[in-house]
């Protein structure tokens, strides 16, 4: 290679280097995973981002999720640590990388703290996999030791939080427990656990309940007329408890209610309903649903509901699934405002359903506050009446996919409009969030099903008559046929 080319390259490559150095800095990233709310995950890094570019200002900064998570992501949300300011986020591909822009440009020697708060479902799993039916459940959190980051990070260090008694940890540099904490590090940039992208494990026993809805779907059908809003919700459950060993023995399973506190068998089903929900049922495809009930009106932390307690006949062993679907009717009122002819109906997003292992007859009505059931497909649908117009709907963050459908019911002219929300990996804490409708709906509208409904009453009313005229004419105008005494 002639030696001017080469001074050439070697400037260009130099020039590339220093480029690349000069961006964001992160000196320091904690990142504490608390898993004591299985089945969801949370994790939030505290990062203290400083700006290393000679003159130009920084305008954002890009999370990015580790490819084994991807697919397990329910919540995302990032804030400036000092005010607590969420910051604009913006997916920028498929690959779940997403832009936090910052509120203020951050100038060239400053720093901002943030706080990245992520939500996973259904990341831990059970090892063993299976075991008997009253044994201690066992499970394992797993993870690089590194957060993922497209900018250097100078230092940082893991704390793993776990619900209960830790059995075992990765022995890494820096690593030290405290009661149910685990901290893996600090770590610098050139300790070997970051260059190597190195592996932590933390196993723990945990006996609570986790449910996993495979699919579930909510719907809502709004009737002006009647002033009601009917619920119908669609479940088809998973315990995630760790599989029977040696198979599912029922005399075991009966006697272990008296010899035993606990066990790994899913026994009662809790489903909060509205306070003043009416007309609920039940339906099972299979007929596992031996008992069901609904207590009266309770208060918890200031919220009044019901609780609807469904105890199946056979219960959820560890993996096992579960098919039904309930529904109720609550009054429209309580739900639809209305101004002149535009309507706003304000809904719950998901509902909240609570699995219980207790031995107990009795379980507690506060029982229902331990949300421990994950989403993995979602789907809402708000069924509106015929003739709404202009519609909206608004959901307090980003979802999958939002629709408009149209649906024929009996005596619908042109159909009605459905809108249809889809979401995975819904986390427990989504029960907290509505979704709020918005439409046209005039007087015209209203009467327009009874004007068509008194109309075809009236033609086949008509019909009637005329074809009853013509009977008669015909049976008077025919010749009578003579008697043999007037021959």
């Amino acid at each position: 290679m002639p030696p001017v080319l080469s001074l050439l390259l070697g400037l260009v490559l130099a020039l590339t280097a220093q480029a690349a150095s000069s961006g964001l800095v992160l000196t320091n990233a904690i990142r504490t995973v608390d898993l004591t709310a299985l089945p969801a995950v949370s994790e939030q890094i505290g990062v203290v981002i400083q700006n290393n570019h000679d003159s130009k200002v920084a305008k954002s900064y890009v999370v990015q999720i580790p490819a084994s998570k991807r697919d397990r992501l329910s919540e995302i949300s990032v804030r400036e640590r000092k005010s607590g300011t969420e910051l604009p986020l913006a997916k920028l591909n498929e690959d779940s990388s997403y832009q936090a822009t910052f509120n203020h440009p951050l100038q060239p020697g400053d720093k901002i703290s943030l706080n990245i708060d992520l939500v996973f479902l259904n990341t831990v799993v059970a090892q063993p996999a299976a075991i008997g039916q009253s044994d201690d459940q066992v499970w394992t959190w797993s993870d690089h030791v590194s957060i993922l980051s497209a900018d250097p990070v100078n230092k940082q260090k893991t704390v793993v939080k776990a619900p209960g008694t830790i059995k075992s940890y990765s022995q890494l540099n820096s690593t030290t427990k405290s009661g149910k904490a685990v901290t893996f590090g600090p770590f610098t940039k050139d300790s070997p656990e970051l260059k190597n992208a190195q592996m932590a494990q933390v196993r723990f026993l945990d006996n609570s309940e986790q449910l996993e809805a495979l699919e579930h779907r909510r719907e809502y059908f709004v009737s002006h007329w009647a002033n009601d809003l009917n619920v119908l919700e669609h479940y088809a459950l998973r315990n995630r408890a760790p599989a029977i060993s040696d198979g599912f023995d029922k005399v075991k399973q009966t006697v272990s209610r008296f010899m035993k506190a606990r066990d790994n068998f899913i026994k009662t089903l809790l489903v909060k309903v509205p306070v003043d929900a009416r007309q609920m049922y039940v339906v099972d495809e299979i007929g596992n649903v031996s008992t069901s009930a609904v207590t009266r009106p309770q208060r918890v932390d200031g919220e009044r509901f019901k609780v609807m307690q469904l105890k199946p006949r056979y219960p959820m062993a560890g993996q096992w699934n579960y098919t039904w679907w309930h529904g109720y009717s609550v009054p429209l009122g309580s739900y639809l405002r209305v101004q002149g002819t535009r309507h706003a109906l304000r809904v719950p997003f998901i509902g909240s359903i609570t699995g219980s292992a207790s031995q107990s007859n009795e379980i507690p009505v506060a029982a229902i506050k331990t949300r421990n059931t994950a989403v993995s497909r979602y789907q809402l649908r708000v069924t509106l009446p015929e003739g709404a117009t202009n519609i909206h709907a608004h959901v307090p963050f980003a979802v999958d996919g939002l629709r408009m459908e149209r649906q024929h019911y009996y005596f619908d002219l042109q159909g009605r409009t459905v809108v249809v929300i889809e979401h995975h990996n819904v986390a427990p804490s989504a029960a907290d969030a509505h979704v709020v409708v918005t439409y046209d709906y005039s007087r015209w509208a209203l009467w327009q099903k009874p004007a068509v409904v008194a109309l075809v009453l009236f033609v086949l009313f008509a019909m009637a008559s005329v074809v009853n005229r013509m009977q008669h004419g015909l049976a008077t105008n025919s010749p009578v046929p003579k008697s043999k005494k007037s021959q």
